[in-house]
C-alpha cells in the first residue's frame, strides 16, 4: 500500500511510520520541515508540505492509496483550528486524487457517553479539553459528510512506553474501563485498520 502520512514527527506519527515500513508499505511523510525527520528507508519519501494548503496536499496525495493523519496543533505550531482545517484539506485532496482510504486520530471525547450524549457533553468532562474536543468534533463532521472511506481512531489518554501488542476496539464507544492506551498500540490499530477496513465509516474507541 502507498500511504501519505501527516504528523510523522509526533509521538504517535513516528510509531505509525515505523509500523507501516515494518509491514512493507511505502510511505510519503509530509512535513513543513523535512529535515526534522531523521528516519531513512528505501520505501520512505520525505517531502515538504503544509496540510492546510489544499492544492499542495492534492498533489501530494495523488498516486497513493491511503492517507493517515496524526496532526495536532503542537506539531504544526498553529492554533487548534489546524485540526479541522487540515482535515478539510486532506479530504479535498482525497476527492481530487482518488485515494481510497483516510484514517485519522481524534480524542475519545467525541465518542458516545450513551445513546444521546457525547462524552464531551457529559458531566465531569474536563473544561480544559473542550476547545480541542470541539476541533476533533468538526473534523469528525467533515469526515461524515465527505463520502470517503474513513475511520477515526479515538483513544483516551495516550502513554509513552512499550505497548501491550494489542488493543480493544469498539465502534462509537470507548471500551469498558478504557482509560489509557500506549502510542504503540494506537499505531497497531491504525495499520490494522488500513489493511482490514473493519471499521470503515466509523468512530472507534480504542483502549488497552
Amino acid at each position: 500500500m502507498r500511504i501519505v502520512l501527516f504528523g510523522a514527527t509526533g509521538g504517535l506519527g513516528g510509531l505509525v511510520l515505523a509500523e507501516a515500513l515494518d509491514r512493507g508499505h511505502a510511505v510519503t511523510a509530509v512535513l513543513r520541515e523535512p529535515a526534522r525527520l531523521a528516519v531513512r528507508h528505501a520505501r520512505l519519501a520525505v517531502v515538504a508540505g503544509d496540510v492546510r494548503d489544499h492544492a499542495a496536499v492534492a498533489g501530494l496525495i495523488a498516486g497513493h492509496d491511503a492517507v493517515v493523519s496524526c496532526i495536532g496543533p503542537g506539531l504544526l505550531g498553529g492554533g487548534l483550528d489546524v485540526i479541522s482545517a487540515g482535515m478539510a484539506s486532506i479530504l479535498a485532496g482525497v476527492r481530487a486524487s482518488g485515494a481510497r482510504r483516510v484514517v485519522a486520530v481524534a480524542a475519545a471525547g467525541i465518542l458516545q457517553e450513551d445513546g444521546e450524549t457525547l462524552m464531551r457533553d457529559a458531566p465531569g468532562f474536563p473544561p480544559a479539553l473542550r476547545a480541542i474536543s470541539a476541533e476533533h468534533l468538526r473534523a469528525y463532521e467533515l469526515l461524515r459528510a465527505s463520502g470517503a472511506r474513513w475511520t477515526l481512531a479515538c483513544p483516551p489518554t495516550m502513554a509513552d512506553g512499550e505497548g501491550t501488542g494489542g488493543y480493544r476496539a469498539e465502534r462509537d464507544y470507548l471500551p469498558e474501563g478504557g482509560e489509557r492506551i500506549a502510542y504503540a498500540d494506537v499505531a497497531l490499530f491504525i495499520l490494522d485498520e488500513l489493511e482490514s477496513g473493519a471499521f470503515v465509516g466509523s468512530r472507534v474507541g480504542i483502549a488497552d
